[in-house]
């Protein structure tokens, strides 16, 4: 029972590791501004300063001087899984979802052009940035509270009032410099540094042979630093047309485990993990084509490629490579503005994003991530920029993201032999985000 309790401590690790608002692929996001919520699609953009992440080389089509964007996001989001353990320490039939939203994502971006150069810099948030709170329990308490019964050595006689409530984000700083080497093309590079942060506390109450209660508690962090490069291109084939293409490399990011309380016995094998623990965060090649068609519309095309094989997410106790199980993930979206005047515009736009999976149930069963959920999405966003005086717009979105709902056989981490869970999810995600940009 003690090699079951330690792969759950795993599972709870690789869940903070993981988890991640997720209108991407499993680790990386692609809402990193109030612009791309209300189009969904900014890979060929060159209208707002928010290109240091979707299009860098297209920032040397932006007016000469200094640029300032910045923006905040809320989100309120929905996960929810059902399932049945059947473990005789559990309870039955349960549905647990999120109970709190996550109010502030912000990002800020910056350029300076003069000339044919341009200088950026930007600090964003590429992945994490939300909070998984269950105060009334998860899959995963529910296995943990379970297993700690079972394997008490009739010590315990059931639990209650089990919780989970983790963090995790990714703090993004990037530099980097663009060139018009023409009229027509466009170069860029730069290099990012993530720091990660992630913390998690998770308890229950355990009652003993005597009806006496044992509130423990378990609360730990995990973090890591990588440093990556980006490169970017920007096309003007046609001065209605624009083509942008980005290239980012993976960062390498090993997680190192900080045990801040312990109150399960030393002999639950739950305080052995202070090792690092890989989980990169993957390369990615996006590419975008925009099309004026009258002076009034203009409609985008983007595609997104996540190499999520290519990156070391550590192996399962089978020794599978947790990537190759996940697969690639990519996304195809457009969008559509209409300028209402030369100081009004109004968007909108969608993206759909498909995960490639190799194998989902495994997957799950090392990463047990219910909480936060990884399935296709739908991304559906509207808004307007608005430069209500001279250089300073203000951008306005609503988003809906839809995850398309899965029933996952779940393999118990145990080596009693039961059958698989089935649980069955659901998520969706409403976000509403504001930001400003600035030209001098």
């Amino acid at each position: 029972m003690r090699k079951g309790k330690n792969v759950l401590f795993i599972m709870l690790l690789f869940l903070l590791c993981a988890s991640s608002t997720a209108m991407a692929n499993v680790d990386q996001l692609s809402n990193m501004s109030p612009e791309w919520i209300r189009t969904g699609n900014r890979n060929a953009a060159t209208d707002s300063t928010d290109i240091v992440v979707y299009n860098p080389a297209g920032l040397t089509k932006m007016s000469q001087g200094l640029h300032l964007n910045f923006g905040n996001q809320s989100l309120f989001r929905e996960p929810e899984h059902s399932y049945n353990l059947g473990l005789p320490a559990s309870n039955d039939n349960r549905c647990n979802s999120q109970d709190s939203n996550d109010y502030f994502i912000p990002n800020f971006y910056t350029a300076y052009n003069k000339g044919d150069l341009s200088l950026f810099g930007g600090f964003y948030i590429p992945g994490g940035g939300a909070e998984v709170d269950y105060p009334n329990g998860s899959i995963n308490t529910q296995f943990i509270g379970a297993m700690t019964v079972m394997g008490s050595s009739g010590m315990f006689t059931g639990f209650t009032n089990d919780y989970l409530d983790a963090n995790s984000t990714y703090y993004t700083t990037e530099i980097g410099a663009a060139y018009r080497c023409t009229e027509f093309i466009s170069l860029a590079a730069g290099l990012r540094y993530i720091y990660v942060k992630n913390e998690i506390k998770a308890g229950a109450t355990f009652t003993d042979v005597y009806a006496g209660e044992h509130k423990w508690k378990l609360r730990y962090d995990t973090d890591a630093d990588g440093a990556g490069g980006v490169l970017g291109m920007n096309l003007s084939p046609h001065r209605d047309v624009n083509i942008g293409l980005r290239y980012e490399t993976r960062v390498v990011l090993d997680f190192e485990t900080d045990l801040k309380q312990n109150d399960f016995p030393e002999e639950f094998g739950l305080a052995e993990y202070k090792d690092k623990n890989r989980r990169d965060f993957p390369a990615m090649f996006g590419i975008g084509l925009e099309y004026r068609i009258s002076p009034k519309w203009t409609t985008e095309f983007d595609y997104n490629m996540y190499f999520q094989e290519d990156a070391d997410w550590g192996k399962t106790s089978t020794g599978e490579d947790l990537a190759d199980l996940a697969g690639e993930c990519w996304s195809l979206g457009g969008t559509a503005g209409y300028q209402v005047n030369e100081r009004f515009k109004v968007s909108i736009g969608t993206i759909y994003t498909k995960f490639e999976w190799n194998d989902m149930d495994r997957y799950y069963e090392t990463i047990g991530a219910f909480e936060t959920l990884y399935t296709d999405n739908w991304h559906l966003g509207t808004g307007f920029a608005w430069e209500f005086r001279d250089g300073v717009t203000c951008n306005f979105a609503l988003g809906r993201t839809f995850w398309k709902d899965e029933t996952i056989n779940f393999v118990r981490a145990t080596d009693n032999g039961l059958p698989p869970v089935s649980v069955d999810t659901e998520n969706a995600t409403t976000i509403v985000a504001l930001g400003f940009d600035l030209s001098f």
